[in-house]
This record gives C-alpha cells, sequence and structure tokens, in this order.
C-alpha cells in the first residue's frame, strides 16, 4: 500500500493544539487568582478567563486528539493496512477529507471510533451502553452522527473528482467503515447499520472480502490513475 501523507499539515496542527492546550491552561490560573483575590471590580475579567480558558481547551483537546496524540487515528489504520496491494494508496490530509484510501474497486473511507460501552443500531439510531460520562459530555467518546458525516463525506468527494474532469458516473463506488479503536469497545446489534462497524484488526481482512466479493467493475489502470492523479494535485495545494 502506498501512503501519502501531509506531513507539514499534521505539524502545524499539532503546534495550534498545543499552543491552544497550554494558553488555556495560563488563561484559567489567572481567572482563578482573580476570583480568589478578594477585589470584586475583578470579577468580571475572572469569569471572562474562565470562558476564554474553557473555549481554547476545547479547541486545544480538538486539535490534539486528531493531531498530537501518538499514535494518530492515520498512523493506527496505516499499521493496519500496510500489507494491503500496491493498488491501494492511502491518502493523509492530502484529499478533501482527512483520510481516504483509494483501492481497485472502492474509495475507502475509515472513520475512528473511539466510543467506549457497547456500540448498537437500534431503531434507526446509534446507541451507546456505557463509556466515561465526561468524556461523552466534552465529545471525546461519543458516537457523533456518522452517517451525516458519511453522505457530507461522499458529496465533497464526489465534486472534487467530477471538478477535476471525471463524471459522477465513471467514478467509484465510495464505501464508508466505522473503525473500532478501543479494546474494551462491544459491538452490539448493527446488522441494521447504514455503516458497517468492525474491529481494527479486521479493517484489512474486510476491505479485502468486499473488493472482492462486491466488485462489479474493477477499475482500469486508466482509472486509477486519474484518480490519483486528481488527488495528488489536491495535496500539493493542501
Amino acid at each position: 500500500m502506498n501512503i501519502i501523507r501531509n506531513d507539514k499539515f499534521i505539524k502545524r496542527n499539532k503546534t495550534i493544539g498545543q499552543i491552544c492546550t497550554y494558553g488555556s491552561l495560563i488563561i484559567l490560573i489567572i481567572g482563578l487568582v482573580l476570583a480568589f483575590g478578594g477585589d470584586i471590580s475583578r470579577i468580571l475579567w475572572s469569569y471572562a478567563a474562565l470562558i476564554v480558558g474553557f473555549i481554547l481547551s476545547q479547541i486545544g483537546m480538538y486539535f490534539t486528539n486528531r493531531f498530537g496524540r501518538n499514535p494518530r487515528f492515520d498512523e493506527i489504520f496505516a499499521t493496519a493496512l500496510e500489507k494491503l496491494r500496491r493498488e491501494y494508496t492511502f491518502y493523509v490530509y492530502t484529499s478533501p477529507i482527512p483520510m481516504l484510501l483509494v483501492g481497485p474497486c472502492h474509495i475507502w473511507v475509515p472513520i475512528p471510533l473511539t466510543a467506549r460501552g457497547k456500540i448498537s443500531y437500534i431503531n434507526g439510531k446509534w446507541k451507546q451502553q456505557g463509556g466515561n460520562f465526561l468524556m461523552k459530555v466534552f465529545g471525546q467518546e461519543g458516537i457523533g452522527k456518522p452517517d451525516r458525516e458519511a453522505l457530507a463525506d461522499e458529496a465533497v468527494i464526489r465534486s472534487f473528482l467530477a471538478s477535476k474532469g471525471i463524471p459522477e458516473e465513471e467514478q467509484p463506488p465510495i464505501n464508508h467503515v466505522l473503525v473500532v479503536l478501543m479494546k474494551n469497545t462491544q459491538i452490539g446489534d448493527v446488522s441494521e447499520a447504514p455503516i458497517p462497524l468492525v474491529d481494527l484488526p479486521e479493517l484489512k481482512r474486510y476491505i479485502r472480502r468486499i473488493d472482492r466479493e462486491s466488485c462489479e467493475k474493477p477499475l482500469s489502470e486508466e482509472q486509477l490513475e486519474q484518480i490519483n492523479a486528481a488527488l495528488s494535485e489536491f495535496g500539493t495545494k493542501s
């Protein structure tokens, strides 16, 4: 498998996460000092500092979770998929969406899932039983809305490829897959889920199986080169 990764973009956003995180701590400390300083006139400044510090901490968590963690999500996926054939190319922050895998039959979009507990799809909704309540509140362990994200991602990908002269009818199917990254996460009843849910160790086998069993119209070498050339052009501008 080939990997095309925007290391400059990753490094920049990792730095943003670090600055926001450390900056939020400093501002929160200042806010607490003002709050307990005994000067009533500084209370409003204290509240303002606490609000700004909280907002910065959330921004810092967002960037750190995606770009500062070790290993990053893209590194986890790259390790899991490294033995795929050379027909596969994994784009990391060098395509219209963060991570995208181009194969001989499909375009794959792996979605990292860090939610703990038991994950199910019941009555048209994703359900999470268990997990850390505080982490859910701060958006670090929630399931989110993968269905909407998948539709938005597909629209962005298809629009980009069309802008590069690849009409939608000539574009391959786009498959999203939720990937469980936590060892203590259980997969419940997901038989009716609109997006497949697999454990990380099964990801490579799942992609191989679908590409082997559900490949009605394999991409020609010319089509594959055209798609990869379009995505490579995107990467040079990002």
